[in-house]
């Protein structure tokens, strides 16, 4: 009976671990109730691609969400995280997410970092949205930047000063994982044969 109680506390141990995440919100320049979609700006396949800076209130990030544009099938993006400066070190990259096929896509693209990374609060960091992959020869794609007036960043253009004023749409914070169904009905069974072996 111990043997099984064990087996049995490892798989809904795993099942805890990698069951389905909330995302918490830390910081946003707007969403999506304040969402405006007249403005984008460009990520270019080659060249310096848009900084937007935030300055987080909790002690880490696992996602960075921002508003895709038009945005081709088969374009594969993907955001590092900069600290000190829009050129500084990488503290991560999260994983690479690819428009799938179909019409181009415009909304919200959710992009996750493989684990949470530490993070100052009340210190100023950098997010680089960048085209892993186009969708084909010459093709750039657009994310979504308007007067959001975010008070703890600014919008970035590192090759120019034409978008002087606007903020990123973007939202970040951290992941908080739920139990999934299959977990419930471990932890369910588990306490029954606790249960059951005390009678």
């Amino acid at each position: 009976m111990k043997r099984k109680l064990a087996i049995l506390g490892a798989v809904l141990a795993a099942h805890l671990a990698f069951g389905q995440g909330t995302f918490v919100y830390d910081q946003q320049s707007s969403d999506i109730t304040h969402y405006n979609g007249d403005n984008s700006v460009p990520i270019p396949f080659s060249g310096a691609p848009p900084v937007q800076s935030f300055t987080p209130s909790l002690n880490g990030i696992g996602f960075i969400e921002v508003w895709g544009m038009d945005i081709p099938t088969f374009t594969a993006l993907a955001v590092n995280l900069r600290e000190s400066s829009p050129d500084g070190a990488i503290l991560g990259t999260t994983s690479t997410l690819t428009i799938p096929r179909g019409t181009n896509y415009s909304g919200p693209l959710s992009f996750l970092f493989p684990g949470q990374i530490p993070l100052v609060s009340g210190q100023v960091y950098y997010m680089e949205p960048f085209m892993v992959k186009p969708a084909g020869f010459g093709y750039w794609c657009n994310i979504n930047a308007f007067y959001y007036n975010y008070a703890g960043g600014r919008y970035i253009d590192r090759d120019n000063d034409t978008f002087q004023g606007l903020d990123i749409w973007f939202r970040e914070g951290i992941v908080v994982p739920e139990p999934g169904t299959m977990a419930l009905v471990l932890l369910g069974a588990s306490c029954f044969m606790w249960r059951h072996r005390r009678c």
